[in-house]
């Protein structure tokens, strides 16, 4: 099975340092200040819907890419604590986090894979 997914914070400076982007580089591909940048690879902030797809084409990835992360880890947080609980099958719960996860990534549910490892 696949590796968890990074955090953004993380995965925002991997990507950055790949392209062979400086902080200055990226901040003036994305029109945000450097210290933007820094605050989202130290998780300290998160970028506006708005900056996704300009980040993701500075960083030269799918917008999709950069949030899945954070996206699954909400809406299973959302999910969660929308009742999905002790009293609830488990196959409830994942359709309900798939068609969150879905919505968010503007993709359909019949395409979002979950898995779970005990």
């Amino acid at each position: 099975m696949g590796d968890p997914p990074m955090p953004f914070a993380q995965q925002l400076r991997s990507l950055r340092e790949a392209q062979g982007l400086t902080v200055r580089a990226l901040a003036e591909r994305v029109g945000v200040s450097k210290v933007t940048i820094w605050k989202w690879e130290k998780g300290e902030s998160e970028p506006r819907a708005r900056l996704l797809a300009p980040l993701a084409r500075a960083l030269d990835v799918n917008p999709a890419r950069l949030t899945a992360g954070a996206v699954a880890g909400k809406a299973l947080d959302v999910v969660l604590s929308e009742g999905g609980g002790p009293g609830e099958p488990l196959t409830d719960v994942i359709a309900k986090a798939k068609q969150m996860i879905a919505e968010a990534a503007g993709a359909d549910p019949r395409n979002i894979t979950i898995s779970i490892e005990y």
